[in-house]
């Protein structure tokens, strides 16, 4: 896994992110994580940042920009296409309908936040394992 390449996360629950924050921290040390409040804020980064993000996390409801917005605005955006960043939905509550809705905009998962801490971990750890392992197109630096 490159390091230094921060793992984008969109929620605008203050307390979700005192609660994620640690978690990621523990799960993946070497990665910056930045958050964002809304998906205008995180197209606005992606659009003028070079970094390479590791992945995104985001929620689907959101104010300004909704998550489905945001993803739908990474995929007809060619440059931010090609970057081929990982993708995930990590929110709650989820409806059947947001589920089909999301995965038309070709995302890499969507995931329901468990009610626990330990289980909230035990989800981050794995998508970031599998992130981790997995080849895709950023694992190969120029």
């Amino acid at each position: 896994m490159e390091e230094n390449t921060p793992i984008i996360f969109i929620d605008d629950d203050e307390d979700d992110k005192l609660m994620l924050t640690p978690i990621l921290k523990e799960i993946a040390p070497h990665l910056p994580v930045l958050f964002f409040d809304n998906g205008q804020q995180a197209i606005e980064y992606l659009r003028t940042s070079q970094q390479r993000p590791f992945i995104i996390f985001s929620e689907i409801s959101l104010h300004t920009m909704s998550g489905l917005e945001l993803r739908r605005q990474i995929e007809e955006d060619p440059s931010l296409r090609m970057r081929a960043i990982p993708f995930i939905f990590f929110t709650h509550p989820v409806h059947r309908d947001l589920v089909e809705k999301a995965y038309e905009l070709t995302i890499q998962g969507f995931f329901e936040k468990k009610q626990t801490i330990d289980e909230i971990r035990a989800q981050l750890r794995a998508i970031v394992s599998y992130w981790s392992n997995c080849l895709h197109p950023n694992r190969f630096v120029d």
